[in-house]
């Protein structure tokens, strides 16, 4: 949503906009399996890597509050 900002001034085009981005991107998808893999493994990654454990849920929770998901 951030990047549809910066890029379309219309207000009414934004959403769409932002769904482009997304799906252009491949970063909703990425966001998703970063979230399957904190909830799969973080654990045991966090066992080695706490920091990068707490830098991905930190990621998430920031992206994750301007991106709505969609069905699919």
């Amino acid at each position: 949503m951030r990047a549809a900002k910066q890029i379309e001034r219309n207000p009414s085009c934004l959403q769409s906009t932002a769904e482009i981005i997304d799906r252009e991107t491949g970063v909703r998808e990425l966001v998703e399996m970063l979230e399957n893999i904190i909830a799969e493994a973080g654990d045991l990654v966090e066992s080695r890597s706490p920091e990068l454990v707490a830098q991905a849920r930190a990621a998430l929770r920031r992206y994750a509050d301007e991106a709505p998901r969609h069905a699919e």
